[in-house]
């Protein structure tokens, strides 16, 4: 995966479009974040539901399970998250620094 897609393109060759879709896949991460976050809540909640409400063995064996299941899909998804978040952090910053790059050549063009 290529950790900034951007680097084969000039600010001038860049348009809004191109800027917005940055933020729309930020928002797209954190829906995923809170998928990821949902599915695990479901899997406790089943895990935590075997395990007090059925008196069965395999149902405690696999109530546990599912529980466990659920936490590692939490982890996992945060984790995602986090890297990703600091993946587009980093290309903002690539483009408040070109962005006063250009304002100082502005400004040094005037003077």
């Amino acid at each position: 995966m290529i950790d900034d897609p951007y680097t084969e393109f000039t600010r001038a060759d860049m348009i809004l479009r191109d800027w917005l879709a940055l933020d729309r896949t930020v928002l797209a991460n954190k829906r995923t974040f809170l998928a990821y976050a949902r599915t695990s809540i479901a899997l406790i909640a089943l895990g935590i539901a075997f395990v007090k409400l059925i008196d069965r063995r395999f149902f405690e064996i696999s109530g546990f399970i599912l529980m466990g299941i659920g936490m590692v899909v939490f982890v996992i998804g945060l984790r995602e998250f986090a890297s990703n978040t600091v993946r587009f952090k980093r290309l903002v910053l690539k483009e408040k620094v070109l962005e006063q790059q250009i304002l100082d050549e502005e400004r040094e063009a005037q003077s």
